[in-house]
């Protein structure tokens, strides 16, 4: 989703430049002296093709607004995980003391004694 802001913004700051070329008696000068922000927007053009953006371009505003709404959503996700993960070690820590009791249970001991 940020890299579809970027790519939209730059396609945008770029795009005079870019049909400025169409419109420049000396082309290989305006590309010279522009060359910088035309591999710009060739690169974010591309990029939103790939991205299968065609035609009208997203409103950045609202793009912004929905990466910061996924941000929140994620950070909320990421407590709850952190808790469960704390949950779960704490559940493999009893895991093993019952493990370990039930190894070196009274009822064993007993046999070991008879046995002898």
């Amino acid at each position: 989703m940020a890299l579809l802001i970027k790519n939209v913004t730059t396609y945008q700051q770029t795009k005079p430049v870019y049909y400025g070329l169409k419109t420049a008696k000396n082309k290989e000068q305006y590309r010279n002296q522009n060359a910088s922000a035309l591999i710009l927007h060739e690169a974010a053009a591309k990029a939103l093709n790939a991205a299968g953006v065609t035609g009208k371009l997203p409103n950045v505003a609202t793009l912004q607004a929905e990466y910061a709404r996924r941000v929140k959503e994620k950070d909320a996700l990421y407590i709850q995980y952190t808790k469960q993960r704390k949950q779960a070690k704490e559940y493999g820590i009893i895991k093993s003391n019952v493990g370990s009791i039930l190894k070196h249970s009274p009822d064993k001991a007993r046999e070991k004694d008879i046995e002898i």
